[in-house]
């Protein structure tokens, strides 16, 4: 049997870089990141808005809701899919969000579900008591707390990897 040879290049995928009053995480989010209260049951309560060099892209949203998740390109089709959201090509460098369960139908808007610009970041401001930062699950957490802000942004160091060669077909029109 003659095998021929195939060159195998890798591919950067986008992580998730967070960022709590200023203070960067030392974990990046390869999947995604959920920012809720740290019981499932308990309201969250947060305000947010994109922005792009530090001047706003969005009006600031207010929410009351389940929380926010946060998800690259590799998480789009996990959990984000899940909840209504839609697969992104893997090579995109923006980041997906979507608002978990508005609690006011009237609160439903273009504004709870988008994307965040590769050259773009989303600056959040956590007003509840307590809180949770998810990254890539529940194992990597840290805890927030009333009027912390949160910036979250596609600015952490990629990971290189090999992809099949069908995920890379489908990504070559997104890769800017």
């Amino acid at each position: 049997m003659v095998y021929s040879k195939v060159e195998f290049a890798p591919s950067e995928l986008t992580r998730v870089m967070i960022s709590v009053n200023a203070q960067r995480l030392s974990t990046y989010a390869l999947n995604d990141i959920l920012v809720a209260h740290p019981c499932p049951a308990s309201l969250s309560r947060f305000s947010f808005r994109i922005t792009k060099e530090g001047q706003p892209c969005s009006p600031p949203v207010n929410c009351r809701s389940s929380g926010l998740r946060v998800s690259t390109a590799a998480g789009s089709t996990a959990a984000m899919l899940s909840a209504g959201g839609f697969p992104m090509l893997i090579l995109s460098r923006d980041l997906q969000y979507m608002v978990r369960e508005p609690i006011s139908p009237t609160a439903v808007s273009d504004s709870m579900h988008g994307l965040i610009k590769h050259d773009e970041k989303m600056n959040a401001t956590w007003t509840c008591r307590k809180g949770v930062i998810y990254i890539d699950g529940s194992h990597i957490n840290y805890t927030i707390q009333d009027g912390d802000i949160i910036e979250i942004f596609s600015k952490a160091p990629s990971l290189n990897v090999i992809l099949p060669h069908y995920l890379l077909q489908l990504g070559k029109c997104e890769v800017k």
